[in-house]
């Protein structure tokens, strides 16, 4: 049977192809997906570009404070664009199912051209029997893909991070930033103090005693 189906009529071929294009997409789809659910689950640890610069357009977004409201949508937008052997995630999900049409449409014009043109029975049977395989076995593929749950995991994997993780870094990063300049304030102005205070106990002396009140109460204050 295998035999008749590569030799027989132009529509055997074209659902052979067709088939294999799916089978080819869906391969590309399986290995990125697995590659980026892998990837974006240790973001703070992975090296991927595209993750990589997805950080970074967010830090700079802080820095310019321009706040993100709707991460999940900053996130779809930015994973919409992700490219996987120079197309989109989408392009090969079309492209499959595409396949999948081209595999059912030419196996029924073929059994139907094969007989009209006076073909024996057991032509129609096979060449509608190949597309009719050909189109379950990839549905079959499609299920087992389970695209779209992958892409949610993805994208929640990235939100989590974002919003979780990132957010909590960047947020630690400014309270540290604004008290090491809060302390360096304090310092500069007990160091002021002390300094004027020796210049006023040169034009009017004070007693020891109010000198060491006076730098108690300030360094209570500002240390």
């Amino acid at each position: 049977m295998f035999d008749f189906i590569l030799g027989n009529t132009v529509f055997t071929k074209t659902i052979m192809t067709c088939c294999f294009i799916g089978i080819l997409s869906w391969s590309v789809l399986t290995i990125s997906y697995r590659s980026m659910i892998r990837a974006t689950s240790r973001i703070g640890q992975t090296k991927k570009k595209w993750l990589v610069s997805l950080k970074k357009k967010y830090e700079d977004y802080h820095e310019m404070d321009i706040k993100v409201n709707n991460v999940e949508t900053f996130v779809d937008k930015y994973f919409r664009k992700k490219r996987v052997c120079g197309f989109p995630c989408a392009f090969w999900r079309t492209l499959y199912r595409l396949a999948i049409a081209a595999c059912a449409i030419t196996g029924a014009a073929g059994a139907l051209a094969v007989s009209q043109g006076g073909g024996e029975l057991t032509s129609v049977i096979i060449i509608y029997l190949t597309g009719v395989i050909a189109v379950f076995s990839l549905i079959f593929l499609d299920i087992l893909l389970r695209a779209d749950a992958k892409e949610h995991r993805i994208i929640m994997n990235i939100n989590d991070y974002l919003q979780n993780v990132l957010e909590n870094s960047i947020a630690g990063q400014e309270v540290d930033l604004e008290n090491g300049t809060t302390r360096e304030q304090r310092r500069r102005l007990l160091r002021y103090a002390r300094e004027n205070t020796k210049k006023k106990a040169k034009d009017e002396p004070v007693s020891l005693e109010e000198k060491k009140v006076l730098e108690d109460v300030l360094q209570e204050f500002f240390a």
